[in-house]
């Protein structure tokens, strides 16, 4: 009976396969566009496929403008246009979700091939299991263009070298075309995927010192075997990089420039964002080196880690046969974040860059259960494993079935949840709910509106491309409006659908979002990440337009009505501050100030107008406190290091106001005032050519 046990893995093994493959597209049409989605992918793709289609004529995709994404390979995205083109959808992202969830399963299905390499067909049903019951690797496989696809790629890449090197010398062009096939595609969706050409070189050097005799290993014969092994490797990696950049336009007049050029691009990518990281916000470019280790800790499965450590504590029964493929294994999972962490590369949204590495993680722990399972022969130890690993699983599993389709939106039980990471961690910085408070309102609001002719409803939202192809059936009744949340008072509007994204932190953990005239929230693990609220009135407006209108007494009466309304209104406060401070009324506006700082702590507009407000009142060292904390709690904040040296240069210390102001010109090189005043303290002190000079240079910038 036993030895038909491996048969009926195999069995289960393509069974299991086959309903991933069927429920991983199905799961897919429920997911909303991506941040960049609609901005970027999609458009690109239609740029890079008319390149093709008119044999380079076209070379739209080649450059643009405020944005690098000819520099990213366009694979996936034309391959998109394609089958949309090819099957005339109406619903592209529809189409685009469905095929980044095939290529999320083809992850899935290479790494779970290599654990039955290396394992046999239990360890292959495990890594299935544990890469489709990974919330944040599923989440990502429905739209996630850009780290999925590489995901994807890269894994088939290194199932291709470990089969390649697991067999040679045989059937070498067999073996050796689909990894210069992998090569190519990850290239093809990203550059750093050249790095697979270095990694399959060092791989077959690995594997020769591992099948050979330490004493052997610089024998004449088989120094030839190492020789002729590389060069084939070489020759491989060559024709996979000459495909790669064949699938990718800019690379085409410049092929190796251009490459150097996108790599060191990649490593130093210089746009920074603000993210929620450990109860506070951070930018991307400042973060904590052990930002990436924590984020994986906390939002990978509790099998991935059991599993890993299993394996460590199992390696006893490591064969020398096998270490090379454990070696490519830890390769692939920790050498990417080692290697980011070492360059203090810029990082943003948890892991999703390095989502690539999750499926070697898989795999080792995969192999660490399967290593529990066949130490035990007694019946009872057994089902105590599988008993062990079926509740695991279930843990992920109901966050899945619970949090369809913001299943990416997971934090581990170990870690505490979402719940105990809301307002702590990022919750939905893709903008996924986007689709469903949209379906909503559509649904429960919209269709049911009698609007007099020519009237339309004004919906806010804070990713307005994305939301806009929500309403795409209903432009006649809806206009689409882009608001920030923290300005959301200052643009008229009926309805707002807001993801959450760029919340205060602060606020998250004392509930002061979502707001008090929300009327549906889609939440996870009982938080909600998405809000769709009402306009109950428009003080908050007609304040904000009467300020505008340089009517700041007339605005004061509108914002004490907003707060009156709602008196946890953090930008009702903020204006109302900034109203008092354009009336003259300095004291009034460190009240409204403060008020506004018990809601949204730190707000650095808020502490700006204090800031103003202490200095008109000659109180330097308050002033100075208060720019002291913004510069800690933003050290991007231009407006702090120039009150700064607004505070010293009235009280006439110019070395210091100086060093503010020329902080402030390396935060913001184009905020005129810092160099006016810095002109101004230099004519003081009688510099008169500096001053010219500086004032020069700021009339280059405006």
């Amino acid at each position: 009976m036993l030895q038909h046990i491996p048969d009926l893995e195999k069995k289960i093994f393509y069974l299991l396969a086959g309903i991933l493959f069927l429920a991983m597209p199905v799961l897919s049409l429920k997911s909303g566009i991506s941040g960049d989605e609609q901005t970027f992918h999609y458009p690109h793709g239609k740029n890079v496929f008319n390149y093709y289609a008119t044999l380079g004529k076209d070379t739209t995709c080649l450059h643009y403008d405020g944005s690098v994404l000819h520099m990213y390979g366009p694979v996936f995205d034309v391959a998109t246009v394609a089958v949309i083109k090819l099957v005339h959808a109406e619903d592209v992202y529809q189409v685009r979700h469905i095929m980044n969830a095939m290529a999320g399963w083809g992850a899935i299905i290479s790494a779970a091939l290599i654990a039955v390499m290396l394992g046999g067909w239990r360890a292959g049903i495990l890594t299935l299991l544990f890469m489709f019951l990974s919330p944040r690797f599923l989440g990502h496989s429905f739209n996630n263009p850009k780290d999925i696809p590489f995901a994807a790629a890269y894994i088939f890449t290194i199932y291709g070298i470990i089969r390649f090197l697991k067999y040679y010398p045989k059937h070498i062009i067999r073996h050796g075309w689909p990894v210069a096939l992998g090569i190519g595609l990850t290239i093809g969706v990203r550059v750093g995927g050249i790095m697979l050409a270095v990694y399959f070189l060092l791989f077959a050097g690995v594997f020769y010192l591992m099948n050979h005799q330490a004493k052997s290993w610089f024998g004449k014969e088989n120094l030839h075997y190492l020789f002729k092994l590389l060069g084939i490797a070489a020759l491989i990696s060559a024709a996979g990089y000459a495909l790669g950049v064949a699938l990718w336009p800019y690379a085409h007049k410049a092929p190796i420039a251009r490459t150097l050029e996108a790599m060191k691009f990649m490593e130093q990518y210089a746009t920074s964002l603000r993210q929620v990281f450990e109860g506070q916000f951070i930018w991307s470019d400042h973060v904590p080196k052990y930002y990436l280790p924590k984020y994986i800790l906390m939002t990978i499965p509790e099998f991935t880690i059991l599993g890993f450590v299993l394996f460590l504590v199992l390696g006893r029964s490591w064969e020398k046969k096998d270490l090379t493929w454990y070696f490519v294994l830890f390769f692939i999972a920790f050498f990417p974040v080692i290697y980011i962490i070492a360059k203090g590369s810029n990082v943003y949204g948890g892991w999703r860059h390095v989502m690539f590495i999750y499926s070697g993680l898989a795999i080792l722990a995969a192999l660490g259960f399967n290593h529990l399972i066949d130490r035990f022969t007694q019946r009872w130890w057994k089902i105590s494993s599988y008993t062990l690993l079926a509740v695991l699983l279930f843990l992920p599993a109901r966050h899945i079935m619970a949090s369809h389709p913001h299943e990416y939106i997971y934090y581990n039980t170990v870690s505490g949840g979402a719940r105990k990471a809301y307002g702590r961690y990022e919750m939905d910085y893709f903008y996924h709910t986007l689709r469903a408070g949209s379906e909503w309102l559509i649904k429960n609001r919209i269709e049911k509106a009698q609007l007099p002719e020519g009237k339309k409803i004004v919906v806010a939202t804070n990713l307005s491309t994305n939301t806009q192809y929500y309403f795409r059936h209903l432009q006649d009744k809806v206009s689409v409006r882009y608001i920030r949340y923290y300005e959301r008072g200052n643009s008229d509007w009926d309805y707002a659908v807001l993801a959450n994204s760029y919340i205060d932190p602060n606020e998250l953990r004392r509930g002061y979002w979502p707001p008090k005239n929300t009327i549906k929230t889609f939440d996870v693990d009982g938080k909600a990440v998405c809000a769709v609220l009402e306009r109950k009135n428009r003080y908050d407006l007609e304040g904000y337009q009467l300020l505008q209108a340089k009517q700041p007494a007339a605005a004061i009466p509108y914002f004490e009505k907003a707060v009156k309304a709602d008196d946890t209104y953090e930008l009702a406060y903020l204006n109302l501050a900034n109203a008092y401070l354009e009336a003259g009324d300095n004291d009034k506006t460190i009240q409204a100030a403060n008020k506004c700082l018990r809601l949204f702590p730190d707000w650095d507009k808020a502490l700006n107008f204090m800031c103003i407000a202490y200095i008109n009142k000659k109180e330097y060292e308050n002033a100075f406190q208060v720019c002291d904390r913004n510069m800690k709690k933003n050290p991007k904040n231009v407006f702090a290091y120039y009150y700064a040296g607004v505070i010293y240069a009235q009280t006439n210390d110019y070395p210091t106001a100086i060093k503010y102001l020329d902080k402030a010109i390396q935060v913001n090189g184009r905020y005129l005032p810092s160099y006016q005043l810095l002109a101004q303290i230099y004519q003081l002190q009688g510099k008169n050519e500096e001053a010219q000079r500086i004032l020069n240079f700021a009339q280059n910038i405006r």
